[in-house]
């Protein structure tokens, strides 16, 4: 209905169409403005919209990097504060080192001593700076206070380079760092309590022997938490999956399948802790190129000596791995990685079954604390993370015996008390405002700290974990 009467066909006639307007019409509607879709101001001209449209941006951050949730060996470690910068702490090693228990009636039974050590932790320093100018301050933002903003994105890249170290750290390479977890089982725990997978991937299997030994005499340990990268853990959750491994419950909602969050043991539950810090073998590559300021990262090693194999007791080369490999060779210090150097620098190093591989590395300069080697799979293309090595001179030789698998990962099993560890404290993580120098607000993010295992013998490494057979893992 229009002004009380119906609207008909004939209310249109003797206007024109689509593509019947005169030349007139046409220039009159290109008069109109037009709002378009253009990201960046077009070129002004007439009919263009642009500059009237008010930009839609959501108020909502997009987060593309790890969370909070990320970080969760930290959060597991039973924290101590610290009172200075070396730690002292007392372990009672033995309640008695005789076994003379039983007597005659009438005895003085024998005298036994308990054994006591004395050892100590050295606290290392983390620390970000961080800057906002003033101008920023006051401007209004998009996603609420910028220097807020900033100081929560400096604690989660401390917590990045925490968590990592937590596990991987050596002061032997870099000196700056603290000891994390893998170096002080290494240099504190029985070699029983290292498991070798050789490639095979994590099973529930494994998790039953490692809390064996952990349990078992010497140790008397109570283990409570498994920590492995994303991969392993995944492995293993599909172990369960099947019906005669697992009774899975009925779908409800359409949800099918289960969320494998521990395991029982039979010393108890132990909770699993995937952790993307603990990086996935077949993702842990040589680098394209140096990482870290160009002025502070140490040069790329030289080629001295390319490599050569012959034949070594110690070698754990088997006929399966009888093949041809190359090498690359990083250098490192407290502010980054260079870029890698092949070797040998054309072509490969052919080895046998009970050879040692051998090769001579030059010192490249600017402040090299330690080298990282990667290798190929036998006759492979793509070098994988090996293992790391403290620098010991202008020139040293770098031996592979094939103790370490590359594109493989670890694991560890952990009493995640303080029977077992803690991180001590000198500092938590703080805030600290710089002096003002120019137009912009800068300040200091802290943490002083250490871990310390009190009983190495209550956590188990596993070292070498492979991956599933066809696993879509590259």
């Amino acid at each position: 209905m229009h002004g009380g009467q119906h609207v008909s066909w004939r209310d249109y006639e003797g206007i024109d169409g689509f593509g019947m307007l005169s030349q007139e019409h046409v220039q009159d509607l290109n008069k109109a403005l037009r709002a378009g879709q253009d990201i960046n101001a077009p070129a002004v001209g007439a009919g263009v919209g642009f500059p009237l449209r008010v930009e839609s941006l959501e108020a909502t951050l997009k987060v593309l990097s790890y969370r909070m949730e990320h970080v969760r060996f930290w959060k597991g470690v039973p924290k101590l504060p610290a009172f200075n910068t070396v730690e002292e702490y007392n372990l009672l090693k033995e309640y008695g080192a005789g076994q003379a228990a039983f007597i005659d009636e009438g005895d003085l039974p024998e005298e036994d001593d308990s054994t006591y050590e004395r050892a100590t932790t050295l606290i290392k320093y983390l620390g970000t700076t961080r800057r906002v100018t003033h101008v920023m301050s006051l401007v209004r933002p998009a996603h609420g206070n910028v220097v807020a903003q900033e100081t929560m994105n400096g604690t989660l890249w401390l917590l990045r380079q925490l968590e990592k170290a937590l596990f991987f750290g050596d002061a032997a390479i870099v000196p700056q760092h603290f000891d994390g977890l893998d170096k002080l089982l290494v240099a504190g725990a029985p070699a029983a309590n290292t498991i070798d997978l050789r490639g095979k991937p994590l099973t529930p299997d494994t998790v039953e022997d490692a809390v064996g030994i952990v349990v078992a005499d010497p140790n008397f340990g109570m283990p409570t938490d498994l920590y492995c990268a994303y991969g392993p853990y995944s492995d293993l959750a599909k172990q369960f999956y099947p019906k005669e491994r697992y009774d899975l419950p009925a779908p409800k909602d359409g949800i099918v399948g289960i969320k494998v969050t521990h395991f029982q043991s039979q010393a108890g539950p132990i909770a699993f802790q995937p952790d993307v810090f603990v990086p996935n073998g077949p993702r842990e590559t040589a680098p394209v190129a140096g990482s870290g300021p160009a002025a502070k990262r140490p040069n790329a090693p030289t080629v001295v000596a390319a490599p050569t194999a012959g034949a070594n007791a110690a070698s754990k080369f088997v006929a399966d791995d009888a093949g041809t490999y190359f090498y690359q060779v990083t250098a490192v210090n407290k502010s980054g990685e260079s870029a890698p150097t092949r070797f040998p620098a054309a072509g490969t190093v052919t080895v046998a079954a009970g050879d040692r591989v051998s090769m001579t590395v030059g010192d490249g300069g600017q402040g090299t604390t330690g080298y990282k080697i990667y290798r190929t799979k036998k006759g492979g293309s793509t070098a994988y993370y090996l293992r790391s090595i403290a620098r010991s001179g202008a020139t040293q030789v770098l031996t592979d015996d094939n103790q370490d698998l590359p594109a493989t990962s670890k694991a560890w099993l952990c009493q995640m008390n303080l029977e077992g560890l803690s991180f001590k404290q000198l500092a938590p993580f703080s805030r600290i405002p710089l002096s003002t120098i120019d137009t912009s607000l800068r300040w200091m993010q802290i943490l002083y700290g250490s871990p310390t295992v009190y009983a190495p013998g209550k956590f188990v490494r596993v070292i070498n974990v492979g991956r599933l057979a066809g696993t879509n893992e590259s």
